[in-house]
């Protein structure tokens, strides 16, 4: 399972998932696990993705989920996910989505 150090970050990676009309990622973030690496890469490729968006927000003072200090979540949903990669064996699914980002 994904384990958010806040449940804030959960909420704000839902709103991405939306707004970006990722719904494999929506269902992969509302069961909060993925269950095979294909679903490990769509999830790696998805935070990138919001990490991009969330930035944009950020620099526009774009309000989300009560948030504008996006940049402070950013660091927060990199570490919440880059640990449940690693801890669920998906290391080589995230190292590569994230060179490629």
């Amino acid at each position: 399972m994904i384990n958010y150090r806040f449940e804030k970050e959960k909420e704000i990676s839902l709103h991405y998932a939306h707004k970006l009309g990722n719904i494999e990622a929506v269902n992969i973030l509302v069961k909060g696990e993925a269950s095979n690496s294909e679903e490990a890469v769509i999830l790696a490729k998805f935070f990138w993705l919001m990490v991009d968006s969330l930035i944009e927000d950020s620099k526009n003072s774009i309000e989300v989920c009560g948030e504008v200090n996006l940049e402070e979540w950013s660091e927060c949903l990199f570490n919440s996910f880059r640990a449940y990669f690693k801890s669920s064996g998906f290391s080589s699914e995230w190292d590569s989505e994230s060179d490629m980002a």
